[in-house]
């Protein structure tokens, strides 16, 4: 196997870059939540908008520059691509919350978990971000398919995780007995109303089941295009599947249980853990078909 070593044409340089420019949008709408400057909010939805054009560039550097050495499949199937991949589908469904909805609030959330995947991608020893041919299996279209429909569906998670906290903390508001009717100050009166966090977390989580889904199909298919099974109960697998079961049960008690809307918050915050576990964690700790995902393992 021929190892490439990292260069500032890979892409690499940007988005490491991204990872300080990340902080510094943290940094922006952690002010804002302990202040409530709302020119701090918009000045940290500014920089994120620039990262994610900047990394718009730099996967396209990456993926050509992969092109020029050879190696002919999306740079998107090691810890390094996964990591920068998941933090740009983060970056970006947060965009498109902000857009829509009066979330800033969640801003210091959604920069935290995006800028904990860049600085794990850029500074950790296991996620070198060198490129490298992939081993046979991994060489189809079929990957690439697979890996972005869960990468969006795990982009959709993280949104309602930081939903669900915000709504959490609303709704103990709210519903806390209080001898005074004065007016929210502080964060808690930056926090739309429960009522609207709790429909847009059935939202996003509806949008990324239907993502989680997809992926876990076509990823059974290309499994049995490569190794000749649809299904081996790989550690992977078995946690894909576990995952998908956690937020079929929010869907499934929403509609027909009539959970609170407080339970199925914490539904939304607990089937993020699992995201993250079934992302990184058995790659990590248990060894399987998919510990590709970990060169240095």
């Amino acid at each position: 196997m021929i190892y490439m070593n990292a260069s500032p044409l890979d892409g690499s340089l940007i988005f490491t870059i991204s990872f300080f420019m990340t902080a510094a949008s943290f940094i922006g709408y952690l002010i804002y939540a302990f202040s409530g400057n709302k020119w701090a909010a918009r000045t940290s939805f500014s920089i994120l908008t620039g990262i994610f054009i900047l990394q718009t560039v730099a996967f396209i550097i990456r993926w050509r520059y992969t092109y020029s050495i050879g190696i002919h499949t999306p740079p998107l199937t090691d810890l390094y691509d996964s990591l920068v991949f998941f933090a740009y589908i983060i970056i970006f469904g947060f965009i498109l919350l902000r857009v829509f909805y009066n979330f800033d609030a969640m801003g210091f959330i959604i920069t935290a978990i995006a800028g904990a995947a860049l600085a794990f991608a850029s500074f950790s020893p296991i996620a070198p971000s060198l490129v490298e041919p992939t081993i046979p299996a991994l060489r189809s279209y079929w990957l690439l398919y697979h890996i972005v429909t869960l990468f969006i569906a795990y982009g959709a998670f993280a949104a309602s995780f930081g939903l669900g906290i915000l709504f959490l903390l609303k709704f103990r508001k709210e519903n806390k007995p209080s001898k005074n009717s004065k007016k929210e100050t502080g964060f808690l009166s930056l926090i739309p109303h429960s009522s609207i966090i709790d429909e847009v977390i059935y939202k996003v989580i509806v949008f990324g089941f239907l993502f989680l889904t997809a992926g876990v199909i076509i990823g059974a298919a290309w499994a049995n295009n490569a190794w000749g099974g649809y299904w081996s109960w790989d550690p992977k697998e078995t946690f894909s599947l576990i995952t998908w079961l956690t937020y079929a049960l929010f869907i499934h008690a929403r509609i027909t249980k009539g959970w609170s809307a407080k339970r199925m918050a914490w539904i939304a915050v607990a089937g993020f853990i699992v995201v993250i576990f079934c992302y990184l964690g058995v790659d990590l700790v248990i060894p399987g078909l998919h510990s590709y995902a970990t060169p240095a393992l």
